[in-house]
């Protein structure tokens, strides 16, 4: 009795494992919906078997062989945005063909004749190019973007049959633009030509309004080193087709390096340049102590800088105000070493706290003894010469000379 309770018990919970596997299994089939691709040739009539197609989508791809139809059958997730392309010696597309949304479907997927084309590029003195770049393209793409070897040669993947524009482009060399036909096997050496077009490196310092000229050492790589005129300008004949890495460097300025990209016209690029940074502190020598010491920093371009650090004796003591001035007060004699601190640069000031005396409240008297020394200016007495020492002087002889007489 024991021994069946426990096989209906198995019995029971083996359906009921298979009842719920079930529905996902359904779930899971119901989720993939079948394209039945057929596979045309520009005359609208299908290609027959043997052709691979592949159909691919986010996170996933299938693949298949087209029967004699020429149609093959495509298991894809429902409601995906496919793309269908084919990889077949005979027939080429140069772009997928896209299905939206998929869902069961039947599809035309029209294809061409294959081709491919052997293409060398050779400049004006017929030597081969290395490094040049082909692209072909068509209906505003396009199809293939490859660079030369160094026989100067590419040649395509397989592509449809056809009218191609081609553009070459190699710096130094202007670029060659044409159209070619490419059939089942096909040769093409087009030619580039090399030249050259003036650059011109105009310096500034767009702080002011408008941008002054500078001054300046412009290096263009290839071209050496050059020196601004009066405007600001330096120009030189560069290759054209060519990025450049420009450095500017100027007295007073920081290094800066730009990417000037040059076409086959005269270039003119604009460089702009700032002052390296700087802090100016300005503030008395010494000052009594008692009085509070003043510092005014600017920058760079004399602006006040606001919000700037500011440390006495190594402890901070607080910022500049909007006008770049700070205050302390004094409450001992000595020097006090203020810096200065806006985030970037750091200055320094060392101001002398004096206490009160001669040397800064006046002009000691001088000693009234004689000397030998000549009078070098006059006085406010009654003639040239007089002072009031020289007129005591000789109301004393004076009354010498009546005693005696007496």
């Amino acid at each position: 009795m024991g021994s069946t309770r426990v096989s209906v018990g198995l019995c029971i919970v083996l359906l009921v494992g298979m009842a719920a596997a079930f529905p996902a299994a359904v779930s899971a089939q119901q989720d993939q919906v079948t394209i039945t691709a057929t596979i045309v040739n520009q005359d609208g009539r299908s290609v027959g078997g043997g052709v691979d197609v592949t159909a691919a989508w986010e996170g996933g791809s299938v693949n298949g062989t087209t029967a004699s139809s020429g149609q093959v059958l495509l298991d894809v997730p429902r409601g995906a945005n496919v793309s269908i392309q084919v990889e077949d010696d005979q027939y080429a597309r140069n772009v997928p063909y896209t299905v939206t949304d998929a869902s069961a479907q039947s599809v035309e997927v029209p294809v061409s004749e294959s081709g491919t084309a052997t293409i060398t590029v050779r400049n004006k003195a017929n030597q081969t190019v290395e490094d040049a770049r082909v692209r072909l393209y068509r209906s505003g793409r396009y199809v293939t973007d490859q660079r030369t070897g160094a026989n100067g040669t590419v040649t395509t993947p397989p592509v449809e049959q056809g009218s191609y524009g081609m553009h070459i482009r190699k710096s130094g060399y202007f670029t060659n633009r044409t159209r070619v036909s490419i059939g089942d096997r096909s040769e093409i050496t087009p030619t580039i030509e090399a030249g050259e077009v003036l650059l011109t490196v105009s310096v500034v310092d767009d702080y002011f309004d408008p941008a002054e000229p500078r001054n300046a050492s412009v290096r263009v790589p290839s071209a050496g080193t050059l020196q601004t005129n009066d405007d600001g300008n330096a120009t030189v004949r560069v290759p054209v087709n060519t990025d450049y890495d420009v450095t500017v460097t100027a007295d007073g300025y920081d290094r800066r390096q730009q990417t000037v990209s040059v076409g086959e016209s005269d270039t003119v690029a604009t460089v702009s340049i700032d002052r390296t940074d700087r802090l100016e502190i300005s503030a008395r020598d010494r000052v009594l102590l008692g009085n509070p010491i003043a510092l005014e920093v600017t920058d760079e371009y004399d602006d006040p800088v606001e919000g700037a650090t500011v440390s006495q004796d190594g402890q901070e003591v607080g910022t500049t105000d909007a006008s770049g001035e700070f205050e302390v007060d004094t409450d001992s004699a000595g020097p006090v070493t203020f810096t200065v601190d806006d985030g970037d640069v750091q200055e320094e000031v060392t101001v002398e706290v004096v206490e009160a005396s001669a040397e800064l409240t006046g002009t000691p008297i001088p000693d009234s003894t004689p000397t030998d020394t000549e009078p070098t200016g006059t006085s406010g007495g009654s003639g040239p010469g007089f002072t009031p020492v020289t007129v005591a002087a000789a109301l004393a002889l004076l009354s010498l000379v009546a005693a005696r007489r007496r």
